[in-house]
């Protein structure tokens, strides 16, 4: 059940652009598709002027009738193309009230839509907060990508809340610090430790964190199609970073074993 959940906590937006970016480069094994769980509502569906339908709300339909996820996926999702790579993407409505009715279909109990058995989910779930319908998602992910930037508001936020996925039994919790910020990585690292490991009284080494990214205005525009991608698009330093991510993400994916090295270059199905 390969699900990658991408998430902040507070006052860092960049979750549909990660996931989506993620989805692009990511290695030929793991046949990503990306569904959109923000319960604030879509974005790719005006970014990349994509139809209304299907989106989630059918993603649901499709699933209260089907256990077969490769087959809801089919009809429920759109592509987005990135230069040569086509991402099966699944749309959200602006707005959120859909999304919010659609996410109990999708994660209620014996339904395992976003767990596919021979692809990787990338959900895009927002903002997380308590209450949030999004916290089923969370629970069931395999990995948790919690995006923050290096500063001391969101480092705050980060280490009061993080505790809540960690007794949620969220899978692995990797932060990932955006460009800029005032603190380095290491530093980040020590404080979420020491707070997971002293005050949580967890294991420390529960939390990972990896970056920053990159400034990358080019990346960026790409992916949220106001720019087209160039023939060297992967090498974009966004894009090489995202790149990169796959190979700290991947053990904790046990279910598809990686079975090439390099990134797919050319139409996914």
């Amino acid at each position: 059940m390969p699900l990658v959940a991408v998430t902040y906590a507070k006052g860092r937006p960049g979750a549909t652009t990660t996931a989506l970016g993620l989805a692009a480069v990511a290695p030929e094994w793991a046949r990503p598709v990306v569904v959109e769980c923000d319960p604030a509502g879509g974005d790719l569906m005006r970014r990349h002027r994509l139809a209304a339908v299907p989106s989630i709300v059918d993603l649901a339909a499709v699933a209260r009738g089907s256990t077969n996820s490769a087959d809801v996926f089919a009809v429920a999702s759109q592509p987005v193309a990135v230069a040569e790579v086509v991402v099966p993407v699944v749309v959200a409505p602006a707005g959120g009230a859909q999304t919010r009715a659609a996410l109990p279909e999708l994660t209620g109990s014996g339904r395992a839509v976003l767990a596919a058995p021979d692809r990787v989910v990338v959900a895009d779930c927002g903002r997380w907060g308590p209450g949030s319908p999004v916290w089923p998602v969370l629970r069931g992910a395999d990995v948790v990508l919690v995006l923050a930037r290096a500063d001391a508001d969101e480092v705050a936020h980060l280490r009061e809340h993080l505790g809540e996925l960690i007794d949620a039994g969220a899978g692995r919790l990797v932060v990932l610090l955006g460009a800029g910020g005032a603190y380095s990585t290491a530093d980040v690292a020590d404080v979420l430790a020491a707070h997971v490991g002293q005050e949580l009284a967890r294991d420390p080494e529960a939390v990972t964190v990896l970056g920053p990214l990159p400034p990358d205005r080019r990346s960026a525009g790409v992916l949220s199609g106001e720019l087209m991608a160039g023939r060297r698009w992967r090498r974009l330093p966004l894009m090489e970073a995202y790149a990169r991510l796959w190979a700290d993400l991947a053990p904790h994916l046990p279910v598809l074993a990686p079975q090439h090295d390099q990134p797919a270059t050319e139409a996914r199905p």
